[in-house]
């Protein structure tokens, strides 16, 4: 299996090229900023490393170009843009917009740049877009570029997976629970023992758990499985 996979230079990411690379596939993940650390993991696993800026004109047409001459099997939609934690009535409407656009442009293209060559080669595949738990209930305060941009994805997803099956592409969607990553590294313990203690497993996910997920959605034994969100939020959703 061919897979390429944004933001594949650190947590749920790399978790994914390493497991992915463990057994065999081939391998190509995108990094922005993290260059030392995508070098770092392309070196340790085989795969292939190319710079890729989702908020970039210029860097998603490469990569669109890219899909459209890789024969890809699979497309794992994973970059995400940063936002700080800001009030809603703070926020600029042009940043509130440039954002979405940001968090939208590329897997837009990328999606159906991989579904135009599924069709022309007569070959399945599958799609993952990598969400987030704020989709599952009562959003946090101050992330509303962040949100909105998620049940965004959730919409394109469904979409997606209703027009994409009639050419053998099954596309999919995580939401992951906060994970322990570097990303979340500099949070309060007191704070992250709080949200732990709300779930009903009472711990965070590890990046491998939900790489295993997004394994399990790209492979054929999600066969039957298009249009899903799957909650990897311990109990979150219950």
């Amino acid at each position: 299996m061919r897979v390429l996979i944004t933001g594949g230079s650190g947590g749920i990411g790399r978790a994914l090229v390493d497991r992915l690379a463990s057994e065999g596939h081939e391998i190509t993940f995108t990094y922005c900023r993290n260059q030392a650390p995508a070098a770092e993991a392309a070196s340790r696993t085989g795969a292939e490393h190319v710079h890729y800026d989702e908020s970039s004109i210029d860097s998603v047409a490469a990569l669109t170009a890219r899909v459209r001459a890789g024969a890809f099997d699979g497309l794992v939609n994973n970059a995400a843009q940063v936002w700080r934690r800001q009030l809603l009535l703070k926020t600029d409407v042009e940043a509130f917009v440039g954002y979405q656009v940001a968090a939208m442009r590329g897997v837009f293209a990328l999606s159906n740049a991989f579904a135009e060559e599924a069709k022309r080669r007569q070959t399945p595949g599958a799609i993952v877009n990598v969400l987030s738990s704020v989709t599952l209930g009562i959003p946090p305060a101050k992330l509303t570029p962040y949100v909105t941009s998620k049940y965004a994805l959730l919409g394109l997803t469904r979409c997606m997976a209703v027009e994409f099956v009639r050419y053998g592409v099954r596309v999919n969607a995580v939401s992951p629970g906060m994970t322990r990553t570097d990303f979340n590294a500099e949070l309060p313990e007191r704070f992250v023992e709080q949200l732990e203690a709300a779930l009903p497993m009472e711990r965070l996910a590890t990046p491998g758990e939900v790489a295993a997920v997004i394994r399990f959605l790209l492979s054929s034994d999600a066969s039957y499985l298009t249009g899903a969100n799957l909650p990897v939020a311990g109990g979150q959703a219950c």
